[in-house]
């Protein structure tokens, strides 16, 4: 879901646009925080961090195409709320996702929305094939007694603590020992796809077939490893964000 932030002066305007958001858009989009000027409202979303900002023009003290002025990157969208066509266009040039002309219309905010949930939907989409292109193609390098060993990510089914040392449990059974601690494996494996249940194992997410929520275990193809119960919550949302991004 969608998280918003309204800025504008005029109690009423805030509450015609939260009221439409509520009665056609409930689904997608929820409003976290409200201001009645840009000062306000710029610590506000600080705080907040929203996905959409509406954001009056004509406010007094300050305007809000004044608002750019205060934040080194944008990482939301914003759509900008006036009366006035010259000024809204304007405001686009400055880089607001949109804008909205007052009398407010539903028509307009659903418009507005849907084509922003629409473009983060498929920026998260372009993301999560990119994270399993690299899965699919990158190798993990670790040093060993004799040399060099080259191992794909997805041939990596667990990764086990010994000492300084780990121990790489491949698909076909094969166990590698290499001289690196679990930490700085971690540190070479994507976290889309690979999970450190405890302190001296980490698990490849595509093999686990099963968590024993009641023994704190976890299954994965032929073995099984134990997992910190405080992990447990955590371990499955993320086994939900590789499963819809796999859909």
């Amino acid at each position: 879901m969608l998280t918003a932030a309204i800025i504008d002066d005029e109690y009423s305007a805030r509450q015609s646009l939260e009221l439409i958001l509520r009665m056609y858009l409930n689904e997608t989009i929820e409003v976290v925080t409200t201001a009645d000027n840009l000062k306000d409202g710029v610590l506000l979303i600080k705080k907040h961090a929203p996905d959409i900002v509406f954001l009056d023009i004509s406010m007094p003290q300050q305007s809000g195409l004044d608002f750019f002025s205060y934040f080194n990157t944008i990482n939301f969208d914003v759509v900008f709320v006036t009366a006035h066509q010259h000024y809204a266009i304007n405001a686009v040039g400055l880089g607001a996702s949109g804008y909205i002309l007052k009398p407010i219309k539903p028509k307009q905010i659903i418009d507005e929305v849907n084509k922003i949930n629409l473009k983060k939907e498929k920026y998260a989409q372009q993301l999560a094939k990119d994270s399993n292109a690299g899965y699919n193609n990158c190798k993990l390098l670790v040093n060993h007694q004799k040399g060099l060993h080259i191992v794909a990510f997805n041939e990596i089914t667990v990764v086990l603590a010994d000492g300084n040392s780990c121990k790489i449990i491949k698909t076909n059974g094969e166990c590698l020992s290499v001289n690196k601690t679990i930490g700085s494996i971690q540190e070479s494996l994507p976290q889309s796809h690979f999970f450190r249940t405890h302190r001296s194992c980490i698990v490849n997410l595509n093999f686990i077939t099963e968590i024993d929520k009641e023994k704190n275990k976890i299954i994965l193809s032929d073995t099984e490893t134990p997992v910190a119960s405080s992990n447990i919550k955590l371990l499955i949302a993320r086994l939900s964000r590789l499963s819809h991004n796999c859909v």
